[in-house]
């Protein structure tokens, strides 16, 4: 009878230890899924916040017209299919489309973008063996950090084509400067496609979020007297038509950081380049281009007071920009 009681309280023993070592793990599989859905509710609660303070593009103001709505093509087939046609300039732009690296970088990126439209040898490799512009490749005039916290100014804009190769006709949106006149340029322009307009000009007048901004024109639709803004800001702003008379107006705004008028510049490729297209002149020709050596790119080919300026301004404390 001992032995038998005894072998009952070793297995009522071991059925208890059994049991108790059972309640154990299921506690600790209840605690880890616990942690698990606390993680993915914190983990939630920061992508959700992550979210909520970024953006993903902007909607035009109404009287803006984007370039892919069916008003847009609408606008688009008419001035192409007009008989005056100032058209002419937006297949070599949209063949160099690109969208800013940098929120600041809408003047480099426009410039770039220009300069490869108007088939310009940078004369300096840019990756591998090949000669083309970016946005990286505009270093001198102010610096590329500077450009890329505070943006660049109309007079750096000019500065920078002038180095690179182009000829430049600018003009201020001063009391001097009339919507005729505007519109002349923009004709002219518009109907070639050797020379390119590019706008210096405040958004907040065109109802945009930002201010300064640079865009060149791809076109004029005479009839209904609008332009059409290839805006290199694509992850804000698509391609889109504006009133020529609102876009003039943008271009007064006068810039707080030089205190003057916008305006707009005209890009055309100049015979007689400074900087580094000057390495044009020096290539090694031979049959097959694509083994021409290429000399390195010189110092920075100017020290304007425009650098000064840049350098001054990233002293000055940050202004906060809209998006």
């Amino acid at each position: 009878m001992d032995m038998e009681c005894g072998c009952k309280n070793k297995r009522e023993k071991e059925r208890q230890e059994k049991e108790a070592l059972q309640r154990a793990q299921e506690r600790d599989n209840q605690q880890k899924e616990h942690d698990k859905m606390h993680a993915m509710v914190n983990n939630s609660t920061v992508t959700s916040s992550a979210v909520q303070s970024s953006f993903h593009r902007r909607h035009l103001p109404l009287d803006c017209i984007a370039f892919s709505s069916p008003e847009g093509r609408k606008l688009f087939t008419e001035a192409i299919n007009s008989s005056n046609n100032y058209m002419q300039i937006y297949f070599p732009l949209a063949e160099q489309f690109i969208t800013q690296a940098e929120p600041a970088f809408c003047g480099l990126a426009t410039l770039a973008m220009c300069l490869n439209a108007l088939q310009i040898d940078p004369g300096r490799l840019w990756k591998g063996p090949w000669r083309w512009f970016s946005e990286e490749l505009f270093d001198c005039c102010t610096s590329l950090s500077v450009a890329k916290e505070k943006g660049i100014s109309m007079s750096e804009f000019i500065c920078l084509a002038r180095c690179n190769g182009v000829l430049t006709e600018d003009y201020r949106a001063t009391n001097d400067f009339t919507l005729e006149q505007f519109r002349d340029i923009v004709k002219r322009s518009c109907a070639t496609n050797s020379e390119i307009v590019v706008l210096n000009y405040s958004r907040q007048v065109l109802g945009q979020t930002g201010d300064g901004h640079f865009s060149p024109i791809g076109g004029y639709h005479a009839e209904r007297d609008m332009v059409l803004l290839m805006d290199v800001a694509r992850f804000k702003y698509p391609p889109h038509w504006v009133k020529l008379s609102r876009v003039f107006e943008s271009m007064q705004r006068v810039d707080q950081s030089m205190n003057l008028p916008r305006g707009l510049v005209v890009l055309k490729e100049s015979a007689h380049a400074t900087g580094p297209t000057l390495l044009k002149q020096q290539l090694i020709h031979c049959d097959d281009q694509m083994n021409a050596p290429v000399a390195p790119a010189p110092a920075p080919c100017c020290y304007s007071s425009s650098a000064v300026e840049a350098a001054r301004r990233m002293e000055e404390p940050t202004v906060m920009t809209q998006h």
